[in-house]
Order: C-alpha cells, then sequence, then structure tokens
C-alpha cells in the first residue's frame, strides 16, 4: 500500500509467521515488536515519511503474526469442525452485518474510516452470529463454539476496520493490485485474519 522496498518489509513478514507458527503467538509477539524496533532505528520520527515507514513494518509483523494463527489454530483445536465453525461464523457476521445495516441502518460509528458499515448492522449482525454459534454448539455437541460468537464477531470487525484505517492513513483505495477493484488480497482477508489471532488467544486462554 505504501512504496516501501520489499525487501525491507516482506522478510518482515516471512519471519514473524515462521516464529509464530513453529514457536507461538507469544514467541511470535516478541520478535515482531524486536524486530520492528531493529529495522526502525534510523528513521526519523518528526519526518512523516519515517513515520510511514514504521507503520508499514508493524501491520507487516501484524500480516506475519495473524497469518501465522491459521495453521497455529487448527493445531490447536486438534480437528477440521472447529474451523468450519469459524469460516461460518465470519460469512455469517459479514453476511447478516451487511443485510441488516442496508435495510435497518442509520448510525454510521466510524464514517471517516468505513463510511459503509452502521451501528444497526454490527449490533443486529452480532445477535445473529451469537445465536447461530449457539445453535451449532448445541447441534455439535462443543461448548467452545458459542465463545466463538462473542469473539469472532467483535475481532472481525476490527480487522476489517483496521485495514480500512490503514488504507485511509496512507491514501489508497486498494491494499493491493492482485486482485483489483476488490480492495486488494489483504481486503478479502481482514475479518478473518485477526479474528483468527482472536480466537487462538482465547483458546489458549481457556
Amino acid at each position: 500500500m505504501y512504496k516501501e522496498p520489499w525487501w525491507s518489509v516482506v522478510p518482515l513478514s516471512a519471519v514473524v509467521y515462521v516464529v509464530t507458527l513453529l514457536r507461538g503467538i507469544d514467541s511470535g509477539l516478541i520478535v515482531a515488536l524486536v524486530l520492528t524496533v531493529l529495522t526502525t532505528l534510523k528513521l526519523n520520527p518528526n519526518q512523516s515519511k519515517d513515520r510511514f515507514s514504521v507503520l508499514v513494518r508493524l501491520f507487516a509483523c501484524y500480516i506475519g503474526l495473524s497469518a501465522g494463527s491459521f495453521p497455529t489454530l487448527q493445531i490447536q483445536l486438534g480437528s477440521v469442525e472447529p474451523l468450519i465453525v469459524f469460516w461460518l461464523a465470519i460469512w455469517i457476521f459479514d453476511s447478516t452485518a451487511y443485510l441488516w445495516g442496508r435495510f435497518l441502518g442509520q448510525e454510521k460509528f466510524a464514517p471517516f474510516i468505513s463510511p459503509g458499515k452502521n451501528l444497526e448492522g454490527f449490533v443486529f449482525g452480532y445477535i445473529t452470529t451469537v445465536l447461530g454459534c449457539v445453535l451449532l454448539s448445541v447441534w455439535l455437541r462443543e461448548p467452545l463454539f458459542n465463545v466463538f460468537g462473542i469473539v469472532i464477531p467483535l475481532a472481525g470487525i476490527s480487522g476489517d476496520l483496521l485495514e480500512s484505517w490503514a488504507k485511509r492513513v496512507v491514501g489508497v483505495k486498494d491494499s493491493g493490485k492482485l486482485i483489483p477493484y476488490h480492495g486488494g488480497v489483504w481486503d478479502r482477508f481482514d475479518s478473518s485474519l485477526l479474528a483468527s489471532l482472536a480466537v487462538l488467544v482465547t483458546v489458549k486462554w481457556l
């Protein structure tokens, strides 16, 4: 999104991804913070260009950390069933929030970051997702899915807004050119990236 040399950004994501995959989220977070500091020592915080460079490195580490949480989550959960429910919960929230917002939406809660989103869509989409996960929990006899319904919508909307905020900061419409007219690759996974990270942390806590 921001014109940075690929060799100064891509390796950060790759290293954090590998560490998260092999050593877990705690190690991945530590490595992400250390790499961000070490690669920005020569940048001047008083210059806007350098501040953007720091931001880009932070997001590179965030993407590596979140992407590494996908396979780590699969290993942690131990079966494919929770992963199916995870993606179902994201799909239910995204779809119902859009539909509720389209028919009932009045109050925009992030007008400058993502003007298409509204409070009614989020609230009713959240409720619908919680109820959907409760039904799946009863049907599949897995109490953990109740937690999915609570965590995934909150983390999903946060990941979506985070990506939108990053695009507004650097002044671009799409996060990349690989998928033209659809916001870029990151736009397709912004919700699930942070959601997988949040679910992984929640599962470890439980």
